[in-house]
Parts: structure tokens; sequence; C-alpha cells
């Protein structure tokens, strides 16, 4: 029996809606649904899989039926079968353990004993192996021979959702490989939702406290020199300040450059720190500057929707150019890299620990004029992320718009926004249009952002 047919069966017993199923589960009435259509199946091991058999034993003894949660638990594991593989979800699952991990289409065919040019069609959905057991079992080899270092099992654990321990038998190994492979992805269409609902309702005045047409940007007369090492979490914070307090304050009117891989979770969690660091970019933007921004893309959807998410109040100024790195850098440090007209700020610490971190801040010339050109290095190397197109980019939006005519778009429209719509060029591109608080288009040409976009726009 399929996962939709013992959820089915579970649902008659408790005679619940996916409304009523909802509510004890926590899950979205949309996620049910896709649960209940054999359009989605969790992975058991997921907080999905546990809300449901949550959610089954909650109104089970709500109605009093007496189920036993080892055995619900137990049926329900045993309906996500080997079988039921969706071949279109097993392929992201495939790039995206080839992503993850950094394994090359190349190796990966030779070390399996397959053609290059045919790993690339099955990675692109025109092939499929004619044995998907022996192929999945080739890369559990594969795996187990190349990933059982601390570093490698580490990296395979983050991506499976196990703990390392889990990866020292070679069996155990391969049946999380098994399990993770071929499940169903989870449904990224909530996380989407989330941003482009703090999109569709964001308003700038109303973020910074004030009207950002009218915002005066304060000046000081004198700056002086000076150099300074940070260390630590909360010495990036220090740090981060004083690059932009100096930002501000200076007359320079040169762009400014952005890079960093540090964790996420750092700075972003303090609210305050946040609002104050957004307020100052905000000021600073007003001021005249423009901001180049590379992306660290290198993470997953759910991290990178967080990431972009945090920088709407950034976007909405219109100020800014975001790229990214096709083959972001990679080693045993992590970095952050912030340049402007009047300063300089370098970081780097543990990949990882944070803890181990150590930044650099100056306001030398000659550090300036050197970082300033690395920056434009590094925006050389990097790709757009989206374009973005406000009121003083009109002409230039009516060229994009001109140049797109005789492509296949569609104009699509969601009852839930009611200051965003879409216009798509599948595969392509996707406008996302805020229509007011402010006027604003963003064209995003980014695989990986488009792919989640386009997912959730198809519903």
């Amino acid at each position: 029996m399929k996962f939709c047919e013992e959820f089915n069966k579970y649902m008659k017993i408790l005679e619940c809606t996916p409304k009523d199923f909802s509510e004890a589960s926590t899950l979205s009435p949309t996620l049910i649904s896709r649960y209940l259509n054999n359009k989605r199946t969790p992975r058991v091991d997921s907080e999905y899989f546990t809300k449901i058999v949550d959610g089954i034993m909650k109104i089970s003894e709500e109605k009093k039926l007496g189920l036993k949660i080892e055995e619900v638990s137990e049926h329900l594991t045993k309906s996500i079968t080997y079988t039921d593989i969706n071949y279109d979800d097993f392929v992201v699952n495939f790039n995206t353990l080839l992503s993850e991990l950094k394994i090359s289409t190349s190796e990966i065919a030779k070390a399996i004993g397959y053609d290059t040019s045919f790993i690339s069609k099955i990675k692109n959905k025109t092939r499929k192996p004619s044995d998907v057991d022996k192929f999945i079992d080739e890369i559990g080899n594969y795996l187990v021979d190349n990933f059982s270092d601390e570093e490698g099992k580490k990296n395979v654990s983050t991506l499976f959702g196990c703990s390392t321990s889990k990866l020292n038998e070679e069996e155990s190994y391969k049946s999380h490989l098994v399990k993770w492979i071929t499940s169903t992805q989870e449904d990224h269409k909530d996380l989407v939702n989330r941003f482009l609902s703090s999109l569709d309702t964001f308003n700038l005045n109303d973020y910074i406290g004030m009207d950002f047409s009218k915002v005066k940007v304060p000046t000081s007369p004198i700056i002086l020199k000076t150099t300074k090492i940070y260390y630590g979490p909360e010495g990036r914070k220090e740090a981060e300040a004083e690059f932009l307090k100096n930002t501000l304050l200076s007359k320079s009117k040169e762009p400014i450059y952005f890079y960093s891989d540090l964790p996420m979770a750092d700075a972003g969690n303090d609210e305050t720190f946040k609002k104050n660091w957004i307020k100052v970019i905000t000021l600073i933007l007003k001021k005249g500057l423009h901001l180049n921004i590379i992306h660290n893309i290198d993470r997953p959807i759910s991290e990178m929707l967080m990431g972009i998410e945090n920088w709407i109040p950034v976007y909405m100024t219109g100020s800014i150019s975001p790229y990214y790195f096709k083959n972001p850098p990679s080693n045993i440090f992590t970095g952050s890299y912030m340049s402007s007209g009047a300063c300089i700020l370098s970081g780097e610490c543990f990949q990882d620990n944070l803890e181990k971190s150590r930044y650099y801040f100056t306001n030398k010339k000659e550090e300036i004029d050197y970082y300033n050109e690395k920056g434009k290095y590094l925006i050389s190397k990097a790709k757009p992320l989206m374009s973005i197109y406000k009121e003083e980019n009109k002409d230039e939006f009516k060229e994009f718009l001109k140049s797109k005519e005789n492509e296949n778009t569609e104009h699509i429209t969601k009852d839930i926004f009611k200051n965003i719509d879409f216009t798509l060029s599948k595969g392509k591109w996707v406008m996302i249009n805020k229509l007011s608080s402010p006027e604003i288009h963003f064209v995003i040409h980014n695989s990986k952002l488009l792919s989640a976009i386009e997912d959730f726009l198809d519903d």
C-alpha cells in the first residue's frame, strides 16, 4: 500500500477533513492535500512525517479510538517503499547530492562505471538508468569509499539529516542514502510563500520608521584614520557597525562591495542589531552610494530564501545589484568582505567554529584602494542573481520588456497576495512585480531560486 493510501485509510478511521487534520498536525491544508493525492511523500526521518503521526494520535486520543503510536508509525513507514520512487524527485535528489557534496559529473561517472554524457542525461532527465536499484547501490558504494572520514561523514549527515554515528556502518550508511535519494523532496512552497508574503506586505517607510524620500543623511567633518582587529561573534557586530558608520559619515560616493559566506545564524538572530544594520544601510543608499552584493547561494534553498528575505528592506531602495558565484569558493575557512570609498572590513572564521573568527577594519587610503579593486574583481567573476527595476529605471525596464516580447510569457496572480503578481517565462526567468510601497520589479534568473518559485506558482 502506498503512503497516500495508508494516510487516506487513517483519515477515514479518524473521520476528519484535511482542515481538521491541519489543526491537529500544524501542517498546512495544501500540504496535507498533496500527501493524500500522492503528489508528495514525506521522508520517514523528517519533521513532516513526525507531525503526521502526532496529528493522527492527537485526533485518536480526542475521539478515544485507541490507536497505538508504534503501529501507526510502523504502517506509515512501511508504506514509503522503494518502488514508490518519483523519478523526477530522484533526479532532483541526485543533482542535490552532487552539488552539496561538490562531486563533478565526470568524477561520479568514472567511479560507478558510466559514461559522463549518460550521467549528464540522467541529471537533465533525458535518460534513466535501466536498473535504478543498481545505480543507487553504486552511488552508495562511492559515498562509503570517498566520504567516510570525519569531514566527509559530517557533510553527508548534514545532507541526509542524520547523525554522523549513523554512517559508521556500511549498511546503515547505504540505507540512509536509499531513504534520502528515493524520497520525495520536502515541500518548499511554504518557504516560498513566506518569502513572497514578506515581499507583498513590506513597506519600507514603516520598517525604517521614517519617510525614505525625506530622509536626511548625517555627515561628519572629520573621520580619524584607524585600524583595528575584532574577534568573535560580538566582535563581528562591532566591526560591521564601525564599517557602516565610517561609510555613512564619509564624503565618498564610491560604490560598496559585499560578500560573505559566514554562517547565517550569528548576527542574523539578533533582531535589534539586524534592524539597526538595515536602517544604517538604508541611509547609506539614500546618500547615493550603490551596493554590489554577492549572495552566497551555495546552501539549502530554505537558507537561501531566508537570506534573501533578510535583504528585502535593502532591495526596496533599488540601489543594489545582487550577484552570486556559480562555483563559490570553499575551504576550511569562511569569510566576509566589505569595502566602500571610506573604509574596508575583512573577516574570516573556522568553518566549524564561529567563535574562532577575526575581523580587520581600516580606513587607511592605500588599503581602501586595494580592497576596492578586489571588490571589482569579485563582481567580474560573479553572475547576476536578479535585476531590479524601480521608477528611476523605467527606461531600462521598458527595454527589458521589449526584448522579451517574442518569448512565451504568462501573467500569474495569486489570491493570497494583494500587492504582488508575477510574469513567468518558464525555465528562463520570473518577474515579481510589487505594485506599491514602493513599485518595484525583480527579475530572477538563478535556476535554484527560479525553480522554487515556479514550483510554487504551479499550484
